[in-house]
């Protein structure tokens, strides 16, 4: 399955529709790689790495971008973090809108394409981590799981809508069509401003 570039901004929760980025410190020497709609999770100190897992709790919000200062010197600007830098002023920009919209393209949980219908909005999914991101086009490998136990009351994200991804209107097909891509927020049980504090 090809990279779908995992949560990609859908529209603000905002009254002006644009997406809310905040500036995070990647920690000094952070390992894990981070890719654009990727989910974000604070860590002790307020630093922030990448964390897809189904338990994982205290997400700021999804990866936007990244700077950092690369091994020649040179400041960049781009969409992946993938190497090891020794530095304390590599930063993280993630969109942190409680309300934010997502499209994420749905997985059957083993890298696989898979659809769902008007019967899973309002509930929550996790997500397929089985393709990892690109290092080539800097773009998250996740997908939103359905199928079986994977559609649930709490998970990763919540269902608030459908779509092909190619403008077909879920509002006007009916509930039993099948839909390739989910409108989706991050689950409330997920966040960080709405969970215990990171010590």
């Amino acid at each position: 399955m090809a990279t779908y570039g995992g949560l990609r901004p859908y529209i603000g929760g905002n009254s002006t529709g644009e997406p809310v980025v905040m500036a995070f410190k990647i920690a000094s020497s952070e390992s894990d790689d981070l890719y654009q709609g990727d989910t974000i999770q604070m860590e002790a100190a307020g630093s922030v790495t990448v964390n897809n897992a189904d338990n994982a709790a205290n997400i700021v919000g999804v990866l936007s971008g990244v700077e950092y200062t690369n091994s020649d010197g040179e400041r960049v600007y781009t969409n992946k973090y993938t190497d090891t830098i020794a530095r304390d002023d590599s930063i993280a920009y993630v969109y942190t809108d409680p309300f934010q919209l997502y499209i994420i393209k749905v997985g059957d949980g083993s890298g696989a394409d898979s659809t769902v219908t008007g019967a899973d909005v309002g509930a929550s999914a996790d997500f397929d981590t089985t393709n990892a991101g690109s290092s080539t086009s800097g773009l998250a490998g996740i997908t939103m799981e359905a199928g079986g136990s994977s559609i649930a009351v709490t998970a990763r994200v919540r269902i608030v809508g459908l779509t092909n991804d190619d403008g077909t209107d879920a509002l006007k097909e009916a509930v039993g069509n099948s839909f390739t891509h989910a409108i989706v927020q991050l689950d409330p049980a997920t966040l960080q401003l709405l969970n215990a504090g990171v010590a």
